[in-house]
């Protein structure tokens, strides 16, 4: 599996942020966690945007940029992996401090990905 990330330059998501529509670079972002129906970005220079959107609209609109749901809760750009790391409890990845398990379901996507 080869993901290209210069599809992610240059293109913006649109995301509404306290009632304001905001454009933010996808090649900026990290990863996404869920909590109910608040999803929260995490974006490269460390700023979080909570946001009142469903984890599966984000996974819709980001697939075609590379990134990878790795549990019920995640999304992550695997741009920014830093490592992974293999637990008794099954895998975890590394994106800068933060460290994001891998559901059992889509391990085998981190395992293609990790040999490219």
């Amino acid at each position: 599996m080869v993901i290209d990330f210069s599809k992610q330059i240059g293109k913006k998501l649109a995301i509404v942020e306290k009632r304001k529509t905001r454009l933010i670079d996808i090649e900026t972002i990290t990863y996404l966690e869920c909590d109910g129906y608040i999803t929260t970005i995490y974006l490269i220079n460390h700023e979080k945007i909570d946001v009142s959107k469903l984890l599966k609209q984000f996974e819709n609109e980001l697939t075609e940029y590379g990134f990878i749901r790795a549990n019920h809760k995640s999304i992550v750009n695997p741009r920014f992996i830093t490592g992974i790391l293999a637990t008794n409890c099954g895998k975890i990845i590394q994106i800068n401090n933060s460290e994001i398990k891998v559901s059992r379901r889509k391990a085998f996507l981190f395992k293609i990905y990790t040999r490219n």
